[in-house]
């Protein structure tokens, strides 16, 4: 096919502007991807135009565009001479351009967890085989205007690829997500889809604008010559994209109840991509209506993928697969038939751009997923937990940020407690404010925690004093008690006397595990009555077996007056359970429980499955057994209440509020 210097002009012009393609996805996948991650995204783009272009002037423009072999596979041109005329290397340039539009998809989808050598194998397998073959099947004799390959034969149409260059992607990406899997965090085992955003939206909007002025390239440049369609195909190219964006805009606002940017970002690309197909053959109605469902194809996509939990970080698999998908379909619903010429009615084009596309299923999807498994036995292609955690900027190519420092610093601060780590200051940027912020932060934590250590200091001291004259008392009291009961002979004053000691050490007991706790704030509840009731039936010789304790109390620090009081509590309860609920040879249950309830009081209940309390016996009257102490320490103390349930068993249920420290001095 002869063409004239304006087509050859034209044609370069347009493979200039499909070049400015791989700048827009460079902005739009590193916009949309994490900043720990943008220079791995943006390399990779770099790379795969390298790869590409290397490949398909070895072999895959032979095999795409070299002489048929029956329709199947190319046979000439392998490391193909450039001397053959003008012509020759501006069709050859325009292509590489498209070759490397169908490798770079991949690169997004799946970004921030794809090693960077193994996305290098998945750009040698698209671009030097993949992407050639099926191309061969559909384009193969387009340069000299007659159609070779066998689905072209066929009739089959897609004007500038919706399936060869969009869909041949999104399978090829979709198979690489479906094994390297979805991002840490983003699909928790329990509870809602974590959504990771992207570290700069604004430069993705930019890679979208950028992307726009490569479609001008992409679509128009496709007709391989400068005539009297490229107006009217450009013009419906930019009313897909327009109504694509509006109709996301507008569904997505009715969904969310918010104008989502992401959405009407992958909606824009979503109706571009579905007018590629076809922007040659349909009126600017139709082709509103093509970028529209576009949109709305886009947005079904996107949520089956979640639904399944997979993870396409830029949303590449339901922009350029389903939205390509349904493009190709658009041939045949909206296509005008003089303009398609296939000699094809509608139904029977339908058929053959679906039987195109279950092919394009079969062979790329088909060859990929089970050759990357094969891949990922003996050389994974994702990244470790740890090295997706830093991020790959880091990982895979050694590069830092200011940023990143900065957290590298707060993080080891974290784990080793250490206030006197400063963060690096760069001057004269956002992030190096925000550490010069930081690091006057951490100046003031510092001497706050020297004069809170201060303060402790003199607090162990005072406690220590306290400590020493509480435990004298104690064994003054206990002394004198025991002299009173060698004079006294009653047997009632013996086992007052022996009663009262026995409350003297426990609360001498309780006084020494308060004290040795060392948190002079506050007590773990938990811990500490565990240690206490165990105190009590080792003090009583109660076997565990015969006697089953089974506890239930929250991880809670109560202040120290308020824990005394409770374990007070607690010591007269478990001491009439062992003493009087469980007569020899009985054995039982004794349970202990504390929590929080939604009023902000405490509810402690200490219960036992023994033989109960008397229906007459009043406990505001019952001193033998302790129970007036439990009633005035709660309402008293701890200004709660009790109640008792003596249904099977006996059942104590105190509830109270833990009071600040204000209060406490106060009362």
């Amino acid at each position: 096919m002869d063409k004239t210097l304006i087509d050859i002009f034209w044609v370069l012009i347009c493979a200039g502007l499909v070049f400015l393609m791989q700048a827009g996805f460079t902005c739009l996948e590193s916009g949309l991807t994490r900043s720990k991650n943008s220079i791995n995204v943006a390399i990779k783009n770099l790379t795969d135009f390298g790869i590409s272009t290397i490949l398909f002037w070895a072999f895959g423009f032979a095999l795409m565009f070299g002489t048929s072999a029956i329709g199947w596979i190319g046979s000439e041109g392998f490391f193909l001479s450039l001397d053959e005329g003008s012509w020759s290397n501006t069709f050859f340039l325009f292509e590489i351009m498209f070759c490397a539009t169908a490798v770079t998809i991949v690169s997004g989808a799946t970004a921030e967890r794809l090693r960077f050598k193994s996305y290098i194998i998945v750009s040698i397998i698209l671009a030097g085989l993949i992407y050639p073959i099926f191309g061969h099947w559909v384009w193969n004799g387009i340069q000299v205007g007659t159609s070779s390959g066998w689905l072209g034969m066929m009739g089959f149409v897609d004007f500038a690829g919706s399936t060869v260059v969009h869909s041949v992607g999104g399978w090829v990406a979709l198979a690489a997500l479906l094994v390297i899997g979805p991002r840490k965090g983003r699909f928790p085992p329990v509870g809602a889809h974590m959504k990771i955003h992207g570290s700069n939206l604004p430069l993705s909007v930019l890679g979208v604008l950028l992307l726009w002025i490569g479609w001008f390239g992409f679509n128009g440049g496709s007709t391989l010559a400068l005539n009297e369609q490229v107006a009217g195909i450009i013009t419906n190219t930019f009313l897909a994209g327009a109504s694509g964006t509006m109709v996301t805009l507008t569904v997505g606002w009715i969904i969310k109840k918010q104008a989502d940017a992401e959405l009407v970002i992958f909606g824009s690309l979503a109706g571009l991509v579905a007018i590629t197909a076809s922007a040659h053959a349909v009126s600017t109605v139709n082709a509103l209506a093509i970028g529209a469902i576009g949109g709305i194809v886009m947005l079904g996509v996107n949520y089956l993928l979640e639904y399944l939990h997979i993870d396409d970080a830029v949303g590449a698999v339901p922009v350029h697969l389903g939205a390509g998908i349904w493009g190709t379909l658009a041939v045949a619903i909206f296509g005008r038939a003089e303009l398609l010429n296939t000699g094809l009615n509608r139904g029977e084009q339908l058929l053959i751009q679906a039987i195109g596309i279950g092919v394009c299923l079969l062979w790329t999807f088909g060859t990929c997923y089970p050759l990357f498994l094969l891949i990922n036995r003996f050389l994974p292609l994702r990244v470790t937990k740890e090295d997706e955690r830093i991020g790959l900027n880091v990982s895979e190519h050694g590069a830092t940020t200011e940023l990143l420092d900065m957290f590298r610093t707060m993080d080891s601060q974290a784990r080793t407690g250490d206030l006197s780590l400063r963060v690096p200051v760069e001057p004269f940027t956002e992030v190096g404010q925000i550490a010069e912020h930081y690091n006057w932060v951490m100046d003031a934590l510092q001497k706050e925690a020297a004069r809170t250590e201060s303060s402790l200091k003199e607090k162990e001291m005072l406690l220590r004093e306290i400590h020493h004259r509480v435990k004298n008392n104690l064994q003054v009291i206990s002394s004198l008690i025991s002299l009173q009961s060698r004079y006294r002979k009653d047997d009632q004053a013996i086992e007052m006397a022996k009663e009262s000691q026995n409350r003297i050490k426990v609360m001498a007991l309780i006084h020494e595990k308060l004290y040795r706790s060392k948190d002079f704030a506050n007590v773990e509840f938990n811990d500490y009555i565990k240690n206490l009731v165990n105190g009590l039936f080792t003090s009583y010789k109660v076997s565990s077996s015969r006697i089953v304790l089974k506890m239930d109390i929250e991880n809670i620090s109560l202040g120290i007056d308020t824990a005394i009081n409770s374990g007070l509590i607690v010591n007269e309860l478990v001491t009439n359970c062992l003493k009087h609920a469980f007569p020899e040879g009985r054995d039982g249950e004794i349970r202990i429980s504390l929590c929080t309830l939604n009023d902000g009081e405490m509810e402690l209940v200490v219960s036992d499955n023994g033989v109960g309390m008397p229906e007459s016996l009043d406990i505001k009257k019952a001193e033998s057994l302790g129970l007036r102490l439990i009633t005035n320490l709660t309402e008293r103390s701890l200004h709660g209440r009790v109640n008792i349930n003596r249904e099977n068993g006996t059942e104590f249920r105190i509830i109270f509020k833990e009071r600040n420290y204000k209060d406490r001095i106060r009362d």
